[in-house]
């Protein structure tokens, strides 16, 4: 197709507005792929629109709907393991878990702050058994087998 100035000027007017490239295409007498390569060709004419919650839409605001309340975020993990308060620095041993007991957006304090202290699992390295999963993410399902059974076996021995 031979783009004409007043063919170019209602395709951008209306890829402004926010219609999807079919429609436009439909309007201006043209294939979908022909108007993209308009706009390739003519970044300043026609402005990336962008994805997800930053593209223009053609409708008005979506109407708000009454539901029930969000609900809150849920750890997935504890801060403390079981069984185990949690130490500060100094008293921290080579053989215990130092697993950090504050929030990522809390500074470490010497005084208060504290670490987990719980006996370190083999397969955690510097945590326990409960941490390292925190640590370490999923892993294969042999593995999150290992880490219950660790898990389990520490909290016997702390009981």
């Amino acid at each position: 197709m031979k783009w004409t100035p007043e063919n170019k000027a209602e395709a951008a007017r209306l890829w402004a507005s926010g219609m999807n490239g079919a429609e436009i295409a439909a309007v201006v007498g043209a294939e979908p792929k022909e108007l993209y390569g308009l706009a390739r060709r003519n970044p300043t004419t026609f402005r990336p629109r962008g994805h997800g919650k930053n593209r223009v839409r053609k409708t008005a605001a979506a109407p708000q709907v009454e539901g029930p309340a969000p609900r809150p975020f849920k750890a997935r993990f504890p801060d403390k393991a079981p069984g185990y308060d949690g130490v500060p620095h100094g008293r921290l041993t080579s053989c215990g878990c130092e697993f950090p007991l504050w929030g990522h957006h809390e500074d470490f304090n010497v005084a208060t702050s504290l670490f987990c202290g719980a006996p370190r699992s083999r397969l955690g390295g510097p945590y326990c058994g409960f941490h390292a999963v925190a640590a370490r993410g999923n892993g294969t399902p042999v593995e999150r087998r290992a880490l219950r059974d660790a898990i389990a076996v520490d909290a016997r021995e702390a009981a």
